[in-house]
């Protein structure tokens, strides 16, 4: 079997450009969606708020919205995200998803009114310099609105960010059991969530990276997490599980990307490591970058390189 190029036909990246984020070598690519799945007491929040906490530190995230009703019981573990209580929603909610692309879809706006703004200011800033101070109100509303009374002078617009698009993410934690689980909304977020916060313009859209923790893969009736949410993960933490069937379809699901055998392999090696450890996880990348030399992590500070 062979192929034969066909040299008159040729594609080329027609769409919008994506919002390319850089994060550290050894970390994972942004935007993603993680999933964390283990039973409680594991670690899942633990990992969640460290890996967070990395990414901030590294100036890589900027704003967390977290979806939980464990918020508060896990303030100290949350508290070096810094993420501002009104960013802080019930997975009962039926509104949270909307409340928080609104908010999204407002730091576009923020940022575009940022431009707009700049655009003037810098066809204003030559008249600024000759600007007799005693007849400020002769001028302009346009150019008024850089005149700082505290201070008396004309300063340049700001922006939260400093003119940027902010790196946004979502964590959802313990959300088992939740009407945010079975919500529509929700699901169709994580599918387009790289599309949310979109300019007319077409150029990159703000987008958001999702972290969600769930102490079942599946469920019985509209507890486990939707296959169109499966569908669409790009991490994946894995935690000791006894549900045989559960990790079956875990394998299953994540083969189209990296071969099942491979996953189980990588799998018993983490939960043979340590046998009465019940923190240890695997961590698969399904997207990783190209030059980390796994898709596979232990508790996701090891590289676990399987054999040949």
């Amino acid at each position: 079997m062979k192929t034969i190029p066909i040299p008159e036909i040729k594609f080329k990246d027609l769409g919008n450009p994506s919002f390319t984020i850089d994060t550290p070598d050894h970390h994972i690519s942004l935007h993603t969606v993680l999933l964390a799945v283990a039973k409680k007491g594991s670690g899942k929040s633990y990992f969640i708020t460290n890996l967070l906490n990395q990414f901030k530190e590294s100036k890589c995230m900027d704003r967390i919205f977290c979806i939980s009703d464990t918020f508060d019981s896990n303030k100290l573990m949350m508290k070096n995200l810094n993420i501002d209580e009104s960013d802080v929603y019930s997975p009962s909610d039926p509104n949270c998803i909307t409340l928080i692309l609104e908010k999204i879809n407002k730091e576009r706006d923020d940022l575009l009114e940022y431009r707009e703004k700049l655009k003037l200011w810098k066809n204003f800033k030559d008249t600024i310099n000759k600007i007799d101070m005693e007849e400020l109100d002769n001028y302009n509303a346009e150019l008024l609105m850089f005149y700082n009374a505290n201070t008396g002078n004309f300063e340049p617009p700001k922006h939260q960010w400093g003119g940027r698009r902010p790196i946004i993410s979502i964590f959802a934690d313990d959300i088992q059991s939740s009407p945010l689980i079975g919500n529509k909304q929700f699901k169709n977020f994580c599918i387009k969530h790289r599309h949310v916060g979109s300019f007319k313009d077409g150029s990159p859209p703000i987008g958001c990276s999702l972290f969600i923790a769930v102490q079942n893969y599946t469920a019985s009736g509209n507890e486990g997490i939707p296959k169109a949410i499966r569908g669409n993960i790009n991490c994946i933490a894995l935690w000791k599980s006894g549900n045989i069937r559960e990790l079956d379809l875990i394998t299953t699901e994540l083969s189209g990307q990296i071969p099942k055998e491979k996953i189980q392999q990588a799998y018993d090696y983490v939960m043979n490591k340590d046998k009465d450890s019940r923190h240890n996880f695997l961590f698969v990348d399904l997207t990783k970058k190209k030059f980390h030399p796994s898709p596979f992590r232990m508790n996701y500070n090891e590289w676990i390189v399987l054999d040949p």
